[in-house]
């Protein structure tokens, strides 16, 4: 068995529709792919299509979005021509957004999870946003193909007419599930059918297994179940938290980094500003949901230090969930966000270490290269 590596990245502004798009957006995407080439790999980037489609409309009466929207398709092209790849990703609170004249965006909260809009509107977006992301990259590669999605924030739930619409609209896979993540009120993915396993989902339930070769495929984003106390890992400096909970020593440049890192998010995106955290009324439910919402630690390039990263691919070769794969190519998707990145040293660190650790039995594929290779071995 060999792994087919995935480094998607949800690419978007913050929850609350905050953040300058060239800060957050732009740029880090640039230096991303430099970064991923250089030891070749590839990025699949999950284009937040709602955020695109409220700059498009607002770009009607303000230049400043409309030069926005430009520069994001610019940039999307540019992601094609070097060969990586563009699939869609909605934060759906954008889809009844609005500019005011505080110039901040009010989104609408109540559509906070995909699995909270009506089914009509669902799959008019997903219908919209697949075809809107087409027309934008056929003309640089014709075989381009809007195949995949992932919810924003993970909330798929409840599934049931999101699969409908996604099928509906002509999509063959989703990624957002995680087993062992749970947000309560929004998602609890405890029970997911696999943590690295792909599975067909059932046509009622994204968590499930049709036990069929057809339908909608879910790749799951990698986690594996570990001790792990979130309310800690935000607390604790990172290598504190890695050496006591995963015995992994913490290099230097590690330490700086993800210090930087975590600084980094606390200045772009205070906790006072983030939906359904950190307020004066729910701050306590808050601590108490992070407290319960993770079991499972998520193969995150933004987060994780190398050793512990390659440590959990090393860990897929002796679960027994592969031991019947054989020669076949399993796909493993990890995440990651520029939003929170402040520079690409710790992802070029990581690829460094997969390469000198794991060799050929990891390849780089792009999601689009996962569905189709997934869906052969399958059938």
């Amino acid at each position: 068995m060999r792994l087919g590596l995935v480094l998607t990245n949800d690419w978007e502004l913050f929850g609350d529709g905050s953040g300058n798009y060239y800060d957050l957006q732009h740029r880090p995407l640039a230096s991303l792919l430099r970064a991923v080439e250089d030891h070749g790999a590839r990025l699949t980037v999950m284009a937040e299509v709602g955020q695109q489609l409220a700059h498009l409309e607002a770009g009607v009466r303000h230049p400043w979005a409309r030069d926005i929207a430009t520069a994001w398709e610019a940039m999307l092209r540019e992601t094609i021509k070097r060969r990586s790849d563009v699939q869609l990703h909605l934060h759906p609170q954008w889809l009844n957004a609005t500019w005011d004249d505080t110039r901040h965006w009010q989104l609408d909260l109540g559509w906070w999870a995909t699995g909270a809009v009506p089914g009509d509107v669902l799959e008019a977006t997903l219908i919209r946003g697949k075809h809107y992301l087409e027309r934008l990259l056929q003309p640089i590669d014709p075989d381009y193909a809007c195949i995949a999605f992932r919810a924003g924030a993970y909330c798929l739930q409840p599934s049931r007419h999101v699969i409908a619409a996604l099928l509906s609209a002509g999509f063959r896979c989703d990624t957002s599930v995680s087993k062992g993540l749970m947000q309560p009120a929004f998602y609890d993915y405890r029970d997911a059918h696999s943590n690295v396993l792909p599975w067909f989902a059932h046509a009622h339930d994204i968590r499930w297994s049709s036990g069929t070769a057809d339908g909608l495929l879910e790749l799951p984003i990698y986690a594996r179940s570990t001790v792990d106390i979130p309310i800690l890992r935000k607390i604790l400096s990172p290598a504190l938290y890695y050496r006591l909970f995963h015995g992994v020593r913490v290099p230097i440049e590690d330490r700086a980094w993800l210090a930087e890192q975590r600084r980094t998010r606390a200045r772009r995106y205070p906790m006072r500003r983030r939906p359904f955290r950190g307020d004066g009324r729910s701050s306590v439910r808050w601590w108490l949901a992070q407290a319960l919402s993770r079991g499972a630690l998520q193969l995150d390039y933004d987060a994780l230090p190398p050793e512990v990263f390659v440590r959990l691919l090393e860990a897929i070769f002796a679960d027994d969930q592969t031991t019947g794969l054989g020669d076949a190519v399993l796909p493993v998707i990890a995440s990651g966000h520029t939003k929170d990145m402040h520079s690409t040293a710790n992802v070029a660190r990581i690829l460094g270490a997969v390469r000198k650790r794991l060799g050929e039995r990891v390849e780089f594929w792009t999601l689009r290269e996962a569905v189709d290779q997934w869906t052969a071995v399958a059938a």
